[in-house]
C-alpha cells in the first residue's frame, strides 16, 4: 500500500526583541536663568596719605576718618596754647569738648614729620601751654618726629594727657621721636623755689584713666626750668590716673626731677632704657603709695643734685621693681 504522507511541522517563529524605550529629554534653555545678586555695600574710599603745611590743614586731615597718615612738611609752625582751642591749637579731643571731632574717629591714624625732627611746634615765647593735649577720648593715634620750642607750661605740661575729671580718657596713643627743647620753660613757686611745670604730664580722666600709652625715643632738655620730663599726678573718685604706660629710650637733661610718680591709682608703668643727667634734685621721685606694677629698668642717672632715687617710703618701696640700673 502507498504510505500516507506525514506533514512536516513548520518551525516556530523566532521571538521579536522588545522595542527600546523612548526617552523624552526636556529641552534646555539656551541661556542660564538670570539671578539678581544680593546688593554689596559700596566700599569706603580711604584717602591714604595726606601732605599738609599748616596747623589748620593738619587738624582738618586729622578730623577726616578716611585719612590714614598725615605728613607735615618740615618747618616751624606757631601753635597757640592747646586749651584755647584756636585754629592753630593742638587740642586733640572730641567735638563737644571744644574743637574738632578727633575722638570720634574709628580708624587709627599716624601724624608724622616729613623727616624726624624736621618739624618744630613753636609757642613764640608765650605761656599757659599745653602745646599738645590728648583729651576727651582721643585714641589710636601715633605722632612721630616733632620738636617743641619757645613755650611755658603752667601747672601741667608741654604735652598733656587727661587732667579733666569729667572727660573720657585718652588711650592707645603712641609718641615717637619727640624732643622738648630747652626753650620750653616752667615756673617756680614763691614759697620754696620748687618748679611746677613738666614736659609730659599725666593727669586724671574718667575710668579707667589714660591708658595704653607708648613713648619711644623721647628727649627732654629741662634746663629752661622744667620740673620733670614725666610727671604722673592727681586722681579723683571715678577718674584715676594712668595705667599701662611704657616709656623706652628716654633722654633727660637738667630737669628738677626727671621722673615723678605721684598718685596711688597708677599701675603698670614701665620705664626702660633711660639716661638722666644733672637732675637738680632727684633723678626719680616716687610718692605713689598704693600703686602697683612700677618697673624701672636699665636706667642710668649721673650728677643728680641730691639722690638718684628717693621715696618717703624708703629705698625699696612696695610696688616698685628696680633692675639693672645705676642711680646717682
Amino acid at each position: 500500500p502507498t504510505p500516507t504522507p506525514v506533514a512536516t511541522p513548520k518551525p516556530a517563529p523566532s521571538p521579536r526583541p522588545a522595542p527600546a524605550p523612548t526617552l523624552t529629554v526636556p529641552s534646555l534653555p539656551t541661556q542660564p536663568p538670570t539671578r539678581t545678586p544680593a546688593p554689596t555695600p559700596a566700599p569706603t574710599a580711604f584717602s591714604g596719605t595726606v601732605y599738609v603745611s599748616s596747623i589748620p590743614a593738619l587738624k582738618s586731615a586729622l578730623a577726616d576718618n578716611t585719612v590714614d597718615e598725615i605728613v607735615v612738611a618740615n618747618g616751624t609752625y606757631h601753635v597757640s596754647p592747646s586749651n584755647q582751642v584756636r585754629s592753630d591749637s593742638l587740642w586733640i579731643g572730641n567735638s563737644t569738648s571744644g574743637g574738632m571731632p578727633f575722638a570720634e574717629r574709628t580708624r587709627p591714624v599716624t601724624v608724622r614729620a616729613a623727616t624726624i625732627g624736621g618739624v618744630t611746634f613753636d609757642g613764640g615765647g608765650g605761656s599757659a601751654y599745653g602745646g599738645l593735649s590728648f583729651e576727651a577720648g582721643a585714641h589710636d593715634q601715633t605722632w612721630d618726629g616733632f620738636n617743641f620750642a619757645n613755650m611755658a607750661a603752667v601747672s601741667t605740661g608741654i604735652v598733656e594727657f587727661g587732667s579733666y575729671t569729667s572727660r573720657a580718657a585718652p588711650y592707645n596713643i603712641t609718641l615717637r621721636h619727640i624732643t622738648i627743647l630747652s626753650t620750653c620753660t616752667g615756673r617756680a613757686t614763691t614759697a620754696n623755689g620748687n618748679l611746677l611745670d613738666h614736659a609730659f604730664y599725666m593727669g586724671q580722666a574718667l575710668s579707667p584713666g589714660p591708658h595704653d600709652l607708648l613713648f619711644e625715643d623721647i628727649t627732654v632738655d629741662g634746663r629752661g626750668g622744667l620740673a620733670s620730663a614725666f610727671h604722673f599726678f592727681h586722681s579723683s573718685a571715678g577718674a584715676p590716673n594712668a595705667s599701662n604706660v611704657t616709656v623706652r629710650r628716654l633722654h633727660v637733661t637738667g630737669t628738677q626731677d626727671a621722673i615723678m610718680l605721684w598718685d596711688s591709682t597708677l599701675h603698670d608703668i614701665t620705664f626702660d632704657s633711660v639716661d638722666i643727667t644733672a637732675a637738680l634734685s632727684y633723678a626719680i621721685r616716687y610718692e605713689a603709695v598704693g600703686s602697683t606694677g612700677m618697673i624701672l629698668s636699665n636706667i642710668t642717672s649721673t650728677a643728680s643734685g641730691r639722690e638718684g632715687f628717693y621715696s618717703s617710703e624708703g629705698p625699696d618701696p612696695p610696688g616698685v621693681t628696680i633692675s639693672n640700673s645705676s642711680l646717682h
